[in-house]
């Protein structure tokens, strides 16, 4: 799924959730492609190192598909640690109720000390047949963390989640011009035209209507029409406003058309739902 980011907000969050930790923050799209990370450089020494060799850049790989699959069914953000001993944790990016994406932190270590954590990193060598010097050395990149403190840090993290998603900062492109669209008709119901609404969102007709289709299952008019008639009904039903102050107010020059279609579409005319 395309995502739009904030950069320049999202940049702002991330570098002060690893002010705070010294933790990297890591975001993908639904489809597991990598779109954002802090810091810039992808991975610590020790995990680049490990995915620069074909066989444990397969094992990395498959860590994250199994965490990204437990947190598209669960929901919650996931605690674990990876094939190479490593503390990772993930969680969804959730918009009305959708996954669009994921958001990790970690390459970091639980161990109470370098020496226990150089002690895995030895079996993990020994295992992978891995050049064990070079990986020891590579492992002084990695950051040590006691448990609490790491627990601490996922509860941060999942209040820049919520933060990063209620400010927008990552939202899916064409479910950003539904909302926008949604947005610009209610403002506008009386005199809205799908070339106003063009020009507001600077797309082009034939790719809006690409969207509407994709996304809504009918072209841009329609969805017009839906949301003029969806307001109208509220109002007669929620306000004092005369059927003919409805119409006016919701794109219906005629009041005789307004009451022949609102009954078609509804099974009930305006001045009976007023009157209910």
């Amino acid at each position: 799924m395309e995502i739009q980011i904030n950069f320049e907000k999202l940049s702002d969050i991330a570098r002060a959730f690893y002010a705070l930790t010294k933790i990297k923050m890591v975001i993908f799209d639904s489809d597991h492609h990598q779109l954002f990370s802090y810091p810039d450089e992808n991975d610590c020494l020790f995990c680049r190192k490990m995915k620069a060799i074909p066989m444990t850049a397969e094992k990395c790989s498959q860590n994250d598909r199994q965490v990204f699959e437990e947190c598209r069914k669960t929901g919650k953000l996931k605690l674990y640690t990876c094939h190479a001993g490593l503390v990772e944790g993930c969680a969804p990016l959730k918009q009305n109720g959708k996954i669009i994406g994921y958001m990790m932190f970690g390459q970091i270590s639980d161990f109470q000390s370098r020496e226990v954590l150089n002690q895995n990193i030895s079996y993990v060598c020994r295992s992978y047949g891995l050049d064990e010097e070079e990986f020891l050395r590579a492992a002084k990149s990695i950051r040590l963390k006691s448990y609490d403190t790491i627990m601490h840090a996922a509860k941060i993290f999942e209040a820049c989640i919520s933060y990063i998603m209620l400010n927008e900062m990552l939202t899916p492109t064409e479910d950003k011009i539904i909302a926008q669209s949604e947005r610009y008709i209610q403002q506008h119901l009386e005199d809205v035209t799908v070339e106003q609404l063009c020009e507001h969102l600077s797309v082009s007709r034939t790719c809006l209507y690409d969207i509407f289709r994709k996304k809504t299952g009918q072209g841009v008019s329609g969805f017009i029409r839906n949301q003029q008639f969806e307001t109208a009904k509220t109002l007669l039903t929620n306000t004092d406003y005369s059927i003919g102050e409805v119409a006016q107010q919701c794109g219906f020059s005629d009041y005789n058309y307004f009451s022949r279609v609102f009954k078609k579409r509804f099974g009930i005319s305006p001045k009976m739902l007023k009157n209910s």
